[in-house]
């Protein structure tokens, strides 16, 4: 069985790969090379040196001049006797003097332009400019994004540019430019800054919580002052899930927005992206606030759904995609403290809510008190009848028991005991149809008289009159 051929169409298309070409060659350095050789020869030119007449005057120098020219030297030796001739050399004293001067006038520039504290640091930084390559023994800068500030003072490499070595740790990622603009987003591990590389800032990768250093100060509808913290947790958008060997992922051009996010505030300083995100979710809570007034915010039965309404418009406010999203900045949790007004403001909200608890108590016992007002006149009204009435029946009663024939005495006792069994009667009524205790001397008072009474009576040695009225 033969392997049939590929497809001349399907077969992949080798590209020829060129060789690299040395770091040490450029093509500036060949044309200055080429002219350098090129002027050396047009002096040698210009002079007009004989090799051999130069040579017979070192090696032979009792030849006269006619006999000299007919004598032969090394064409190589003749060569290198005319290019080396001082009568050429001198054609190079302005070339050197001029690069002396021109590296002179690089190196004040350098001092000048970059700030150098002196002429060595300048001339060593142009020396490795020229080069472009950092030391075998060079150790790297490791950068942060705290103390970046401080390493760039310190070195002239990483306040202008590269090459210099840098270590990034984990967790951070960078952004370098050249000349004013992007250049590329470094992630962690070790990296060498090109020529004039310039590493504009550290980006922290690891979740960010900011909460506010006090109550931030809000308006409701009717423009009344609450304060209220507020905090919020976020990262830089990582794109990816986590894995082993990337823990912190990040998309490149939200490290890049991240970078390139800070701005001049009104005291001068410059502010950096983690500080952009409370800010909007701080102009969440204003907007809902003062779309709402103080009752709906407060009030004690709603106070929960209100706070959780609230907490729910910051989230769609800054989880929106135009949100934080739109600067490449993740948001994770917002937490959102109690709106708190002033005393004053307390104080008179805490007054009117006592006010309304009041007017209610007086309407319930208000209608409480008409129910027993009209009670007590039913009372009043039927209560000399009710009297009679018992008495006619206790002394029909006791007429019945004696048989026709009742003295005094009896008759006494059986009304006294009839005004008790009636009293007793009203002040169960009373006390069930009222609970005000002003009223309990009152009928104890009534009920010691009606003891009294029966005690005298009962006496022996007093006689009764029925004229006679306790």
């Amino acid at each position: 069985m033969t392997a049939q051929a590929t497809p001349r169409a399907t077969r992949p298309v080798r590209r020829l790969r060129r060789p690299p070409t040395p770091r040490w060659f450029n093509w500036p350095r060949v044309v200055l090379a080429l002219l350098l050789i090129g002027y050396w020869l047009f002096a040698r030119a210009l002079e007009r040196i004989d090799g051999n007449l130069v040579l017979a005057g070192i090696f032979l120098p009792d030849l006269s001049t006619g006999q000299a020219a007919t004598v032969s030297f090394s064409p190589w030796l003749r060569l290198l006797i005319e290019l080396f001739h001082p009568r050429v050399l001198r054609h190079f004293i302005p070339i050197f003097v001029g690069w002396w001067l021109a590296v002179q006038a690089a190196v004040s520039l350098m001092q000048i332009l970059y700030n150098c504290p002196d002429r060595k640091t300048a001339g060593e930084f142009l020396h490795r400019q020229r080069r472009d390559k950092v030391g075998r023994l060079e150790l790297p800068y490791v950068v942060l994004p705290n103390t970046l500030e401080s390493v760039r003072e310190e070195s002239i490499l990483l306040r202008v540019g590269g090459p210099v070595q840098v270590v990034i740790p984990n967790g951070y990622a960078a952004v370098t430019e050249r000349n004013a603009r992007f250049l590329r987003v470094l992630p962690p591990g070790f990296h060498v800054l090109g020529r004039f590389e310039y590493l504009l800032g550290v980006v922290d990768l690891q979740p960010q919580s900011r909460t506010t250093p006090e109550p931030v100060s809000l308006l409701t509808r009717e423009g009344i002052p609450v304060k209220a913290e507020i905090g919020l947790t976020f990262a830089i958008d990582p794109g990816d899930a986590p894995t082993p060997l990337r823990p912190f992922p990040f998309r490149p051009e939200a490290v890049r927005k991240a970078a390139y996010g800070g701005a001049v505030g009104a005291n001068g300083k410059v502010s950096t992206w983690d500080g952009g995100p409370l800010g909007k979710a701080v102009g969440a809570l204003s907007g809902w606030v003062v779309s709402h007034t103080l009752d709906e915010l407060l009030v004690a039965d709603a106070s929960h759904d209100a706070h959780h309404l609230m907490t729910q418009a910051i989230i769609d406010k800054v989880w929106d995609k135009d949100g934080l999203l739109k600067d490449g900045i993740k948001p994770l949790r917002v937490h959102v403290g109690r709106l708190t007004p002033p005393d004053e403001v307390s104080q008179q909200f805490t007054e009117v809510w006592l006010a309304a608890q009041q007017k209610e108590d007086q309407l319930a016992r208000a209608n409480g008190t008409a129910e027993l007002a009209q009670e007590l006149a039913a009372v009043n009204a039927e209560g000399p009848m009710l009297i009679i009435q018992a008495l006619a029946d206790r002394l029909r009663q006791v007429q019945q028991e004696a048989g026709g024939g009742i003295s005094g005495y009896v008759l006494a006792i059986s009304l006294v005991e009839a005004l008790r069994q009636v009293f007793y009667v009203s002040a169960r009524e009373a006390r069930a149809a009222t609970q005000d205790t002003r009223q309990l001397p009152e009928l104890s008072d009534v009920s010691q008289r009606l003891a009294k009474l029966e005690e005298d009576l009962q006496r022996p040695t007093v006689a009764f009159n029925p004229s006679r009225s306790e």
